[in-house]
């Protein structure tokens, strides 16, 4: 369990980010998150009650001044991050029935793949120093079971970016794993969110329907995976990716 560890949690203002934030609350970690949105920053944490065990900022994870902005403002509030949840993601609709590859722009292309990639590079850069000099640190990347098959509904730049995680999740396990540091991505299949829909929706029934365990995923589900991950119990488990998507990446 990561009592008294400091974490901090990116997009953790809504859907899976603010569920892995409670989770980890839950479990005795201070916590620090980032989102986009001043709105949703402030009805998070109106909702999260937990004083000044938590804090929010806005942040852009695609931006290095903002991503060192906000670890700045993390490490002196709170102290040196321990736990780094690398979950900030875009994914933007389908505007029509004609092929992806004649709807994405260049501009959005590079979008998707800063927020959904280097983002995770950027904030991963700003934590491993401290990590390497305490020889302990977690790394949890949320992936997507886009970058692990063939995706229904997302676009070529979503599974390219989550794939892209994979790749690096096991690239940094490799360097990182003599000082004492884990990193595992996380690839979550339809999980009821502000990116998918509501449990009980129709569009949830008809997914739930597809899934073996007959349900679609809620954000605790992930909260559960990432607090296992993060604490001592999980030590010898590095660079690998672990499905939650109740089997859906097995059919």
């Amino acid at each position: 369990m990561p009592t008294g560890r400091v974490a901090v949690v990116t997009g953790g203002s809504s859907g899976i980010g603010l569920g892995i934030v409670r989770g980890l609350l839950d479990a005795g970690a201070l916590v620090a998150f980032c989102g986009t949105s001043n709105e949703r920053i402030s009805a998070s944490m109106t909702e999260l009650a937990a004083g000044d065990r938590v804090m929010a900022e806005i942040a852009d994870v695609a931006d290095p001044v903002s991503v060192s902005a906000f670890f700045a403002t993390v490490r002196q509030r709170l102290g040196d991050v321990d736990i780094l949840v690398n979950n900030a993601g875009v994914s933007p609709k389908r505007r029509s029935p004609d092929p992806w590859a004649t709807q994405v722009t260049l501009e959005e292309w590079r979008r998707v793949l800063d927020v959904n990639l280097t983002g995770a590079w950027l904030c991963s850069q700003e934590v491993i120093p401290g990590m390497i000099a305490r020889r302990w640190g977690r790394i949890i990347n949320i992936g997507s079971i886009a970058g692990r098959t063939t995706p229904k509904i997302a676009g070529p730049h979503y599974a390219a970016a989550k794939a892209g995680l994979g790749g690096l999740t096991r690239s940094l396990a490799f360097d990182l794993g003599p000082h004492g540091i884990t990193v595992n991505c996380l690839a979550p299949g339809w999980i009821a969110s502000n990116m998918t829909a509501p449990v009980g929706s129709s569009r949830a029934e008809e997914a739930a329907a597809a899934i073996p365990v007959r349900r679609v995923g809620i954000p605790s589900d992930m909260a559960a995976a990432v607090t296992f991950l993060a604490g001592d119990a999980a030590s010898y488990l590095t660079g690998t990716t672990i499905d939650v998507n109740g089997g859906a990446f097995a059919i």
